[in-house]
């Protein structure tokens, strides 16, 4: 026994220590980001939508202001909890929206792994049903959705349905053509690997030669582990996959069950599943869609998720009110986790002048 208190008390030191870090810093985040003007929303709650409860967080400075709703990407990484780190500048102007999809973060809490109805179709679905709710919550509030990897291919899905909603589009890490998109990148960071000597690299990569024919979650798998490695996800950081743990570890908004979910193993295979069988039809059943909103896509130029070309070529496409690319020379693929005061300008200057005229002059 005295063996056993000798192991177990430090380790509840440890975990007591551990526990008090975490909302030290989860105070600190909430008194940095405190909204509490007469006019403000602060809110998370699971709402009904699609018939099962799902996580929305609703934050902004004036509720007179558009409303701004940000699909995340994976499927299965959730924005809420790294949203705090990049949006306060977006509060100002915008009512943010970010909601957890199915088998993602706090929803994946809520609901468990559902494998059931959980194709594209079902994934827009449920963001028009959200957004049919936020209506009818803000009336009269001009919608910009904002998509980033597979998110855009949800928001696109969306505005094909029902554009009415929508007063403008911003695509980042824009989904396209997956089969030519997976073949540019394999390309790239295979060209990379050898002129920087990575020789492990090129031999995992060397061994998927045919990639992405006959495409498995392990050879994308090695892909986009040489991506990270290489700065091909977020350009100016190639570690910047861990910082982001320690975001959602400040995140007042996250439990610890919640946190659990960001290395869920189970719920990443079946995401994974879910894009590899939605993400190479997604050009044939979205390309030459036509919708009277404006649509701004963002490339970086060092991402190989989501290359720039694949994008544009998609973009070109699209029969709609008003379209136009940006390219991003020195990022990758995660758009505003990499540079946040870009996006809050790109936001500003690009975006809401498209719904708030007057906000441009």
């Amino acid at each position: 026994m005295k063996v056993l208190g000798r192991i177990v008390a430090p380790l509840a030191a440890m975990v007591a220590a551990l526990i008090g870090l975490r909302r030290f810093l989860q105070r600190r985040v909430e008194r940095d980001r405190r909204l509490d003007g007469a006019g403000s929303v602060s809110e998370l709650a699971p709402w009904t939508i699609g018939g099962v409860p799902q996580w929305v967080q609703i934050r902004g400075e004036n509720l007179a202001n558009p409303l701004l709703v940000y699909l995340h990407g994976g499927p299965g990484l959730p924005m809420m909890p790294f949203a705090y780190a990049m949006q306060r500048e977006w509060e100002s102007d915008f009512t943010v929206v970010h909601w957890d999809q199915r088998n993602s973060g706090k929803t994946l809490v809520q609901n468990g792994l559902q494998r059931d109805d959980v194709g594209l179709d079902r994934y827009a679905e449920d963001g028009l049903d959200l957004v049919r709710q936020l209506r009818v919550r803000f009336p009269g509030r001009p919608v910009v959705l904002v998509g980033h990897s597979w998110g855009t291919a949800v928001a696109i899905e969306m505005l094909r349905r029902e554009p009415d909603h929508f007063g403008a589009y911003l695509g980042i890490g824009q989904v396209a053509d997956f089969m030519a998109a997976e073949r540019y990148g394999y390309e790239k960071v295979l060209a990379a690997a050898r002129s920087r000597g990575e020789t492990k690299l090129v031999t995992a990569l060397s061994a998927i030669e045919e990639y992405p024919q006959g495409v498995t979650a392990e050879a994308i798998g090695v892909v986009r582990n040489a991506y990270h490695k290489l700065g091909f996800g977020n350009h100016r950081d190639p570690n910047a996959m861990r910082a982001l743990f320690w975001l959602a570890f400040r995140s007042p908004d996250y439990s610890w069950r919640d946190l659990a979910t960001l290395a869920n193993r189970r719920a990443s295979a079946l995401n994974m599943e879910i894009a590899l069988a939605e993400l190479p039809r997604f050009f044939d059943r979205a390309a030459g869609a036509a919708f009277e909103v404006p649509v701004i896509v963002v490339g970086g130029r060092f991402d190989l998720f989501t290359p720039a070309p694949t994008a544009k070529k998609f973009l070109d496409t699209l029969e709609v009110a008003h379209k136009q690319f940006i390219d991003i020379e020195d990022q990758g693929h995660f758009g505003p986790m990499e540079d946040p005061e870009y996006f809050s300008r790109l936001l500003r200057d690009c975006a809401l002048p498209l719904v708030s005229p007057k906000s441009g002059s």
